[in-house]
């Protein structure tokens, strides 16, 4: 534990769930603002919402730090969560800046299957620990099969980012389940 004072009278056990809390929140204006701002794009991308696109992996890559900054045993795995969400980040710049819809979505679809994978793995590890993470299994187990429908929908005759917005709003309701079931067992 850390002699600072900021960080020594941080409430460990709710933490994570004020980062889940914050997470879903931003994740919910993040989807609304996609939602509003995709109805309105063609294939090609204005530089507002190609931004826009590329921001949302930064959610998961702050997220997945400030919680990995609070140790334990997937404090590893969130730092390569962090990493690989970064990775999205760039990935996402260049076809959202460079390319069309339909290859935002690939990047996008690609990461969440990663990404639900590593969700997926780490929640099982916290569940065998004793840790009441349904929530965390079916957000990572739904956010890897989302990915691969994106990455499908990506070859569609009319690729929409509106599934981008759908994703998030659902990820940000199984955090918020998360965060509440947490604090319940707490």
């Amino acid at each position: 534990m850390s002699s600072h004072p900021a960080v020594a009278h941080l409430d460990t056990a709710s933490h994570p769930r004020r980062i889940a809390v914050l997470r879903a929140t931003v994740a919910l204006v993040w989807a609304a603002v996609v939602a509003i701002a995709a109805g309105d794009a063609g294939t090609d991308l204005s530089a507002g919402l190609a931004l826009l696109l590329t921001a949302y992996p930064v959610i998961d890559v702050v997220a997945s730090l400030a919680e990995a900054a609070q140790g334990g045993e997937a404090a590893n795995r969130l730092r390569i969560n962090a990493a690989l969400s970064g990775i999205a980040v760039a990935g996402l710049a260049v076809a959202a800046f460079g390319s069309d819809v339909s290859s935002v979505l690939a990047v996008f679809g690609s990461w969440a299957v990663v990404s639900g994978l590593i969700q997926l793995f780490n929640a099982t590890q916290r569940r065998r620990n004793g840790s009441r993470e349904i929530p965390m299994l079916v957000s990572g187990g739904l956010s890897a099969i989302a990915g691969a429908s994106i990455i499908a929908s990506s070859g569609a005759d009319d690729p929409s980012l509106t599934t981008l917005a759908g994703y998030a709003t659902l990820g940000a309701v199984l955090f918020l389940v998360w965060a509440l079931r947490s604090r319940t067992s707490s």
